[in-house]
């Protein structure tokens, strides 16, 4: 009976170490990020779709270096809200420290991120803003400023006063609301351009390719046009190059698909305004990391864009934008 005694006694200082060993290791394990899991939801995991592809190796290079797991993932379209929604909810389901997500819609993504919050999990919006501003940190480009480059760029290609289309995905996208109310700010200036409207193509390259033979038969006088985002700026391409305009008709447009450079080099986009997808998600898997470890994040980070065009596509620093690269 002693003996059992002793031996229970001389246990006890071995199990409390045990004890603190494992806690010191958990808690060496968390500060070097191993524990820290972080769902990122894309607008579109689509393997084709550069700009999210290279947000995504942005993502995957910051949860590298700061040794945090990032699960990343997406619907195939950018127009499919509802399964993107149904994302959301599965990633509350597993309980991750956080979500960094780009939102397919400033309205309808917002109740589900409001759950985000309240189960407690830390949420980083990226690319796009929610209504309400519901995430503890906001991450994109600076639209505003992108849309006063571009209407600029426009404005330096054309002589005289130009008459100047829009093409823009949807109505009431705030992107897009952004862009445009940068561009009309830069025509505005002395001399005033002539902006004939916009039009809107769902994000569907066939719809803008009609919407710019049809505002180009209407309006003769078109002397440029400004395409919001990839898929308007392919079709205006197609179209402006059917009718022989390409000449007359001077396009800019937003993206940098491998589309658009050959579009580029042929002369038949004359500028395009091309965005840092990388930095996008590299800052927020880094701000949805610092928030994990108790920090204050950024609020908000404004990433700036560069005017890209034919003549300065080939400069070294031009290069990086055009050609990430990019881990599929």
């Amino acid at each position: 009976m002693q003996t059992h005694k002793k031996i229970v006694w001389m246990l006890v200082p071995l199990l409390a170490l045990g004890a603190y060993t494992a806690i010191l290791l958990q808690s060496v394990r968390t500060e070097s990020g191993k524990d820290k899991s972080i769902i990122v939801i894309m607008k579109s995991n689509d393997i084709r779709t550069e700009f999210w592809q290279t947000i995504r190796a942005g993502a995957k290079t910051a949860a590298k270096e700061f040794q945090a797991k990032a699960d990343i993932r997406g619907p195939l379209q950018e127009t499919d809200v509802h399964e993107q929604i149904g994302l959301v909810e599965q990633a509350i389901a597993e309980k991750p420290q956080a979500i960094v997500l780009a939102p397919a819609d400033d309205d309808l993504l917002v109740p589900v991120a409001e759950k985000v919050r309240q189960a407690g999990i830390k949420l980083v919006v990226i690319d796009s803003p929610l209504d309400g501003n519901p995430g503890d940190s906001f991450i994109a480009s600076n639209n505003l400023d992108a849309g006063r480059k571009a209407g600029r760029a426009l404005a330096s290609m054309t002589n005289g006063r130009p008459a100047v289309a829009i093409l823009s995905d949807k109505g009431g996208s705030p992107t897009a609301a952004d862009r445009e109310t940068g561009i009309r700010d830069a025509l505005a200036a002395d001399p005033p351009a002539v902006v004939v409207g916009t039009r809107y193509a769902a994000n569907q390259e066939e719809l803008a390719y009609q919407a710019t033979k049809q505002l180009l038969a209407e309006h003769p006088e078109i002397t440029g046009m400004i395409c919001l985002n990839e898929t308007a700026t392919l079709g205006a391409a197609k179209a402006i190059k059917e009718m022989n305009k390409s000449a007359s008709v001077k396009l800019v447009g937003f993206g940098a698909s491998i589309y658009e450079i050959k579009l580029l080099e042929e002369g038949a986009l004359h500028a395009t305004l091309v965005q840092k997808p990388f930095n996008i998600g590299y800052l927020g898997v880094k701000a949805a990391v610092e928030l994990i470890d108790g920090k204050k994040a950024n609020p908000r980070d404004n990433i700036d864009s560069t005017v890209v065009t034919k003549e300065n596509m080939y400069d070294p620093e031009n290069q990086k934008l055009l050609f990430p690269f990019v881990e599929r």
